[in-house]
């Protein structure tokens, strides 16, 4: 009996039972206080997961990303699934708790993690990892992470020790993803988008690689996307952007919200009519297939899978209010920011609330909102509400990108300016939210109790 384990599964479990007594929303704390006793406490778990895990991994997109692979794998497998986002070693601990028996057993054949960048390597010593999924990496929270050059390089090693059985699936159209393709020893699947340009509005390029990161000679680019995202190739070394093996063509974005693509799985063609939003997503739907590909999943199972897919949380999420809707949209660093800006660019008319705070789960440094390309909606804004932590920093910004602002609707408590935001809406408006990530938090609970005295009141 591994008696520190079992210590470290009790304390957990009753830490657990506490947070949901006191109707705390806490996640990582029941693992964080079990990884204090024993450090190796997933490494344990994981051991008796007996198809391994699946990791998910990237600065934007993993959350949606793993949602989707758990809808199209939940018939093959039962799968434990950090679901509410807690991506560091002791949000997994805690999934591993609630989900398991007194004794430790979990009833599950796979595990299903979405990971932060930054403890990345440590999980895949941890987890025993079947599959390995790299979708991209942009600056994001520069006070934690520092540059993306540094995370790349811990990414290199982490691969070079990764099992030959280990299936890597990489973003073909990020030149830094792509550059990792030779570190990694087991089969490799890649996506892409094959397009040469999209009907988006293009913004400011704020790209993250400029140079080969294998030779440091200059990349072209002969399309881009977002950022460094698109097809390139160095001008010196071999490094260049090939046919990915998972694809996406014919990609059309109309209003409303909606995006059509032709996905490719190797050689099967698949006409796929989506009900989420953007480019960004686009590239979620790949990766999620690549893993699908590689689990021998039929493509018309799929297909009809990637077409039910809604939304995960506070990704394009819905509410409505006193007959009015509102939608949700996370920003968090300006490539992920830019490319919400260009998906709701394509709408007539905008109504938006932009909550912007600073807490140490969204970066202390917001100086990110500088490299965002608000000016692009700047005049289809009809009314702009301001809040959070550093609203007036996020005001000062906008009044440069030409938005008629007033100081009324520039509150920091978010409460108030959600409801005021709602209360100028007409019936048929919209109201779109864009919260960084602890604003999201509160901005969900808000909407969400909102929208169930509304349905009370109905009944």
């Amino acid at each position: 009996m591994d008696l520190r384990f079992h210590i470290a599964l009790l304390i957990g479990k009753i830490t657990a039972l506490i947070l949901k007594l006191k109707g705390s929303g806490a996640t990582a704390a029941p693992g964080l206080y079990a990884l204090n006793i024993d450090p190796d406490f997933v490494k344990k778990f994981s051991k008796q997961i007996t198809n391994g895990s699946i990791i998910i991994c990237g600065t934007n997109g993993k959350t949606t990303t793993s949602r989707i692979v758990s809808d199209l794998l939940s018939t093959k497998y039962k799968i434990i699934h950090n679901r509410q986002g807690s991506n560091l070693l002791r949000g997994l601990a805690s999934t591993l708790i609630n989900n398991s028996s007194f004794l430790g057993k979990v009833d599950c054949n796979i595990a299903l993690w979405e990971i932060d960048e930054a403890v990345l390597p440590q999980v895949i010593k941890d987890t025993n990892p079947k599959t390995l999924v790299l979708l991209n990496l942009f600056r994001d929270q520069l006070d934690r992470y520092g540059e993306v050059d540094s995370i790349r390089k811990s990414w290199q090693t982490m691969l070079l020790n990764l099992p030959k059985t280990t299936q890597v699936i990489l973003n073909e159209d990020d030149p830094g993803i792509k550059y990792l393709e030779k570190f990694a020893r087991g089969k490799i699947t890649t996506f892409g988008i094959e397009d040469k340009k999209v009907n988006l509005p293009q913004t400011t390029n704020v790209s993250d690689i400029k140079q080969c990161p294998n030779c440091s000679a200059k990349l072209i680019h002969t399309s881009i996307f977002s950022a460094h995202i698109g097809h390139y190739t160095c001008t010196s070394c071999s490094l260049k952007r090939t046919t990915p093996i998972i694809s996406a063509s014919n990609l059309i974005f109309e209003r409303g919200f909606k995006t059509s693509i032709q996905l490719t799985l190797d050689n099967q063609k698949l006409s796929l009519n989506l009900n989420i939003p953007g480019l960004y997503n686009v590239y979620n739907i790949l990766a999620a297939s690549a893993v699908s590909y590689n689990e021998n999943l039929d493509g018309k199972f799929i297909k009809n899978k990637l077409q039910q897919f809604s939304s995960a949380f506070g990704r394009y999420q819905k509410f409505n209010v006193n007959g009015k809707e509102i939608i949700v949209f996370l920003i968090k660093n300006p490539t992920g920011a830019n490319e919400i800006l260009k998906t709701i660019s394509l709408e007539a008319k905008l109504n938006i609330l932009v909550i912007l705070n600073d807490k140490i789960a969204d970066g202390r440094d917001v100086s990110w909102i500088w490299d965002t390309n608000w000016e692009i909606i700047s005049k289809k804004v009809s009314n702009i509400f301001i809040s959070g932590s550093r609203s007036w920093d996020l005001a000062n910004r906008l009044k440069y990108a030409g938005f008629k602002l007033s100081n009324k609707y520039v509150y920091k408590q978010i409460n108030y300016s959600i409801r005021r935001g709602i209360a100028s809406l007409n019936n048929k408006d919209t109201l779109l939210v864009l919260p960084t990530y602890t604003a999201l938090l509160e901005t969900q609970k808000i909407l969400s109790k909102l929208s169930r005295q509304e349905k009370w009141h109905q009944n």
